[in-house]
Order: structure tokens, then sequence, then C-alpha cells
């Protein structure tokens, strides 16, 4: 059976990209990102959306959070609002994430995805997502109750 410690650690890995504090560490993710990512300005300029985007889809232009897991010493978390993972692939530089609830849509090269065994680790969990827009960036971040988390910066959030 597939622990989650090992699956990030393996997601970071194979994405090359943060999995921690954006400074280049491979540690956990805090998940509380600040509303304008540490900086002041206005949000990135959401690109155009790609042609495999489906119309009813809409540009995230601000932070939305899709559910919460608060974590406390000595008990167990406490999930609000919560997805559940229904599927996540990558094709054409387009990463789609179904959850119970919304499909979302993110410009992300599939190189840095991660693998099958990977997304195994998140698939069917119940998650909270935060769809994060910044004055330098989009990132989407995923934690599963578990424990295990994902970042991606993206280039572009969309919603269905």
């Amino acid at each position: 059976m597939l622990r989650f410690a090992p699956a990030l650690a393996a997601l970071c890995l194979l994405l090359g990209t943060g999995c921690g504090d954006g400074d280049g560490a491979t540690g956990p993710t805090t998940f509380s990102p600040s509303p304008q990512n540490g900086a002041s300005g206005p949000p990135v300029t959401p690109p155009p959306k790609p042609a495999a985007v489906p119309e009813l889809a809409q540009p995230v232009t601000g932070t939305i959070r899709f559910g919460s897991i608060e974590r406390r010493a000595n008990e167990p978390p406490q999930a609000t609002g919560t997805r559940e993972l229904a599927g996540a692939s990558c094709a054409e530089a387009l990463m789609t994430i179904e959850t119970s609830q919304e499909t979302i849509y993110a410009g992300l090269p599939c190189d840095r995805f991660g693998n099958q065994e990977v997304q195994e680790a998140f698939q069917g969990q119940q998650v909270a997502i935060v769809l994060e827009v910044g004055s330098a960036r989009f990132r989407v971040l995923l934690e599963t109750l578990s424990g295990a988390q994902a970042e991606f910066t993206v280039e572009g959030i969309w919603v269905e």
C-alpha cells in the first residue's frame, strides 16, 4: 500500500518544483497561501483559454478555495467542504483535475505533472484545493485529509 509522505516526496522530485516555500526547498508545503502570494500589485493576467478547455469553463481571476483542512496537534484533522478527487490527467500542456463538484483546467507542461503512482495517491481522496492568483503567478495547491500535498505553478486556471 502506498504511503502519502513518500508519494509527496516522489511528486516533488518528479516535478522539480516547489513542494516547499518557494525557495527551492523540498519540505512540506504550508497550505495557507497569502492572498497576493506575498507580493503587492495586481494579479497576473490570465492567458488566452486553450482550445482544449471547454467553452463553459471560466478563468480564475482571484484566489479561490474549495474546502479546507484544519490540523491541530494531537487531534484528527477537521475537513470542511472538501471534494473527492475523481481523476487527474495532463495532455497537450493542460492539467485537468476532476472533483466530485467541479473540473479544474490549468496550463502545465505535462513533464511536471507526476507519474501514475503519485496520481493514485490522490485519486479518490477527500481534498481541499486552493486556486491561487497572485501578482507573479498562478498556483494550484492540493491537500488530502491524509496529509499528502501537491503544488503546481501553472499558466492560467479555468473552472467548469
